[in-house]
C-alpha cells in the first residue's frame, strides 16, 4: 500500500471511531499564549458558570467583567469540546476565552486558556513542584493575566 493511502486509511479509521488528536498550537511561554488567545478570541471575560451539563458538554455562564466583545450581565449558553478542552466542569468564577458559532452558541477556544478561578492550572506550570506550589503559581499567573486584560 502506498504511504499516502496508508496514512489516509489510518486517519479515516481514527475519525470513524471518534479518535483524533487535537491540533493545539504550541507556544514558547504563557505570555505568548495569552497574546494568541487575546487575538483569536471574539469574547474575553470573567464569568459565573451558573450550570453545566457534562453529558451534553454544555453550560450557562453570566458575564461579570468583560474585557473584549461583550457586556456585563449577559448570559450565554455554550458548549465545549470534550477531547480538546478546556472542559467546563464546575460552577463558580471562570476566565473565559471564546467565540460564538453561527447559531449564537458560545464556544471555548479549543486547547485554550479558559479556566476556573478555583483550579486555574495551565500548561506552562512546573509540574515537578508540589501541588500547593503549583496552585499558588497558577493563582498568581491568573491574577497577573487579569491585571493585564484590565489595562487593554
Amino acid at each position: 500500500m502506498e504511504k499516502k493511502t496508508y496514512i489516509l486509511t489510518i486517519l479515516a479509521f481514527l475519525v470513524g471511531f471518534g479518535l483524533f488528536a487535537c491540533s493545539c498550537p504550541v507556544y514558547k511561554n504563557l505570555e505568548i499564549f495569552q497574546f494568541g488567545e487575546f487575538e483569536q478570541s471574539e469574547y474575553i471575560f470573567i464569568g459565573e458558570v451558573l450550570e453545566f451539563n457534562p453529558e451534553k458538554k454544555s453550560y450557562r455562564i453570566k458575564v461579570m467583567e468583560s474585557f473584549k466583545g461583550t457586556e456585563n450581565g449577559l448570559i450565554f449558553e455554550g458548549t465545549y469540546d470534550q477531547q480538546c478542552g478546556p472542559i467546563i466542569n464546575g460552577l463558580g468564577k471562570w476566565i473565559f476565552y471564546g467565540h460564538t458559532d453561527s447559531n449564537g452558541v458560545l464556544k471555548v477556544n479549543e486547547c485554550g486558556l479558559t479556566r476556573s478561578f478555583e483550579n486555574p492550572i495551565h500548561d506552562f506550570l512546573d509540574f515537578e513542584k508540589s501541588d500547593s506550589q503549583i496552585k499558588k503559581q497558577a493563582q498568581m499567573d491568573l491574577e497577573l493575566e487579569i491585571k493585564k486584560l484590565r489595562k487593554k
